[in-house]
């Protein structure tokens, strides 16, 4: 048990400290490409993320399993 919570605890430090090195990474590497590059290259990225997740068919696997369609319930007669 405490060997779970030492290892959760290491992982939360890494991501904190991940965190908090985004900016400064993000910061570099505006500067080295530019502003108006980095946003085309998102554009291009996510159009071609968008353009291959809309491709896929959807497995059989992945479909969620329904009981049957759904129902409205009925008010019982004589109860007004």
């Amino acid at each position: 048990m405490l060997e779970k919570l030492i290892q959760m605890f290491e992982r939360l430090a890494v991501f904190l400290v991940v965190l908090l090195l985004l900016p400064y990474l993000l910061g570099a590497i505006i500067h080295a490409v530019g502003t108006v590059n980095l946003l085309l290259i998102l554009g291009v990225v996510s159009v071609v993320a968008y353009l291959r997740h809309g491709g896929r068919t959807p497995s059989l696997g992945r479909r969620r399993p329904t009981s049957g369609s759904e129902r409205t319930p009925l008010i019982p007669k004589g109860d007004d």
